[in-house]
């Protein structure tokens, strides 16, 4: 058998595999790689439109420019599958052009038209905090049940917003925020973690009260957070518990 013959005679095997199973294959993979796999064959030309699982990393490109065009194309292209997960990561130092939200505003957008269900943005710039100010808060998301945020400005009207737009919000995790809110309430809540707050210069000189009220919270972890004093109105769903000054 001559060599082109045992090449077509080969068989495909993982081309072969069911979408389902490829998008689950696409979940262990960046954005950029899971486009990336179009190439391999004609079968993946498309797989990847309809993956439901978009983790956009900046760390695969050289500049804030070429990450902003590659997500908005991103978008534009795929379909209007479901979205499981939707996970933004930004990481260029102070001295970039770097992200602000009016970039990632149409992004999350488009998270909310695919009912996303886990929503993450964390942000790793040096220096910089996103903040919604300015900008229509589009936290109506009747299937959001997860939200993970990294140095993001957090105040009374975000928190707000997020509680009574999101009413199977289950779990929020803020890393590195600017917690300028006085009052977290929710009757969905399930697991709270506040990391490491960060310091910012409107903070006040003196301590001010930040109230948590979930009764239905099972998990709490707050940590580092300046300038607060943790007040504790309704937990008593509480099992597991974690504050550190």
């Amino acid at each position: 058998m001559s060599q082109s013959s045992r090449r077509t005679s080969v068989c495909d095997r993982i081309s072969a595999l069911p979408d389902e199973l490829l998008h689950h294959v696409m979940t262990f993979l960046t954005a950029k790689e899971a486009v990336q796999t179009c190439v391999l064959s004609r079968r993946w030309q498309n797989v990847w439109a309809s993956v439901g699982y978009l983790n956009v990393d900046s760390c695969n490109f050289i500049t804030v420019k070429h990450f902003k065009k590659f997500v908005d194309n991103l978008l534009l292209q795929r379909s209007c599958a479901l979205l499981d997960m939707f996970c933004i990561h930004t990481s260029y130092d102070s001295s970039d052009d770097s992200l602000d939200y009016s970039d990632i505003h149409p992004w999350v957008c488009h998270a909310l038209r695919c009912n996303v269900k886990t929503l993450g943005i964390l942000n790793y710039c040096d220096g910089k905090l996103l903040s919604v100010d300015g900008y229509p808060v589009p936290f109506t998301f009747l299937h959001l049940k997860s939200v993970y945020l990294c140095k993001f400005s957090i105040d009374n009207r975000f928190v707000e917003k997020l509680f009574s737009g999101c009413p199977e919000l289950l779990h929020l995790e803020l890393r590195h925020c600017a917690i300028k809110a006085t009052m977290f309430c929710s009757a969905t809540l399930k697991i709270l973690t506040i990391t490491a707050a960060d310091r910012t210069q409107d903070d006040p000189e003196g301590f001010q009260h930040l109230v948590i009220n979930m009764p239905n919270l099972i998990c709490l972890h707050v940590e580092e957070i300046a300038n607060r004093n943790l007040r504790l109105l309704d937990i008593s769903s509480v099992e597991s518990a974690s504050v550190y000054p």
